[in-house]
């Protein structure tokens, strides 16, 4: 089974899209869109693109960061889910 796509609002009334695996984990939340429509072309694009993506590190392994810095993810916290309505995905 593949994962889903999941469009929702965050607490900014911003339209964001979340990547889910078959058991329900969070994989991937995209940056906010100013409307349903460009969120649905973010998820054209994501399935476009990720397909055969590349790999390339960004971050420092943990025995190489800094003393006090924060993990991406503290920065970053999940927005609130609040599911939007769609049909067919079409904007």
């Amino acid at each position: 089974m593949a994962g889903m796509f999941e469009l929702f609002t965050d607490a900014e009334a911003s339209f964001r899209f979340q990547l889910t695996a078959p058991d329900g984990t969070v994989m991937a939340v995209s940056r906010p869109f100013p409307s349903k429509a460009a969120a649905v072309e973010g998820i054209a694009a994501v399935r476009e693109y990720a397909g055969m993506g590349h790999v390339k590190e960004l971050a420092a392994a943990p025995a190489e960061r800094l003393p006090g810095s924060r993990s991406r993810a503290a920065v970053h916290p999940r927005p609130k889910r609040m599911p939007v309505q769609c049909q067919g995905m079409a904007g």
